[in-house]
């Protein structure tokens, strides 16, 4: 796995690369979405052909200002579909659901950004930002069971970087069967590694 620093120059060239889609995310408390390089860029990107670009925003609060209408109608009439993302997201953006641009402060590009091809985790952020959407995860995912005290006590063991056989000598079990309990956990939480295991737990708010 292999995260590039990039400038703005950059951050705008991998935009306009986009052939079929943009999904750009953007934070609560963030700089306003109109002249920032991530939608400036979507935005040229939207007229061209066969390109869809989607504009997530946090959910709504009470306490922030909401985009003005004319800049959400603005949007609309060039193309950009905006939702509401079903959590709060850092700014990023993901080209054809193979390309994640990241700004590196969360909030905005001031301070540039982190550009990864082919990351094993861009599947499970597409479904992060376009779960609340209906039809945009075309994969119907089954409702997620109860964590069990087995799991609960593993993802405790792989949060705080414990090797496997002093993990399965503190639970009490045999190095294969701890193994195989991980690769269980793993697989329900749709995990190719134990870092993506990890990340999914933190956004079910398991660990």
């Amino acid at each position: 796995m292999q995260m590039n620093f990039a400038g703005l120059s950059q951050v705008r060239r991998t935009i306009h690369s986009a052939r079929r889609e943009v999904l750009l995310a953007v934070p609560r408390g963030g700089p306003a979405l109109d002249g920032e390089v991530d939608l400036t860029a979507a935005r040229i990107v939207a007229g061209a052909p066969g390109v869809s670009v989607r504009v997530y925003l946090p959910p709504a609060d009470p306490e922030d200002t909401a985009l003005p209408r004319c800049e959400l109608v603005g949007l609309a009439k060039q193309g950009v579909e905006v939702h509401t993302a079903p959590a709060q997201n850092p700014r990023m953006v993901i080209v054809d659901r193979s390309v994640v641009v990241l700004a590196r402060n969360r909030t905005d590009y001031g301070d540039g950004a982190l550009i990864g091809h082919g990351l094993p985790f861009t599947p499970m952020l597409v479904r992060m930002l376009t779960s609340a959407v209906q039809g945009d995860d075309p994969e119907p995912r089954p409702a997620e069971e109860p964590l069990t005290p087995l799991s609960r006590e593993i993802l405790r063991q792989l949060s705080r970087g414990a090797k496997d056989e002093a993990a399965a000598r503190d639970m009490g079990m045999a190095l294969r069967t701890y193994r195989r309990a991980v690769a269980r956990l793993m697989d329900s939480l749709d995990a190719t590694s134990r870092f993506q295991a990890g990340y999914a737990a933190a956004q079910r708010n398991w660990l």
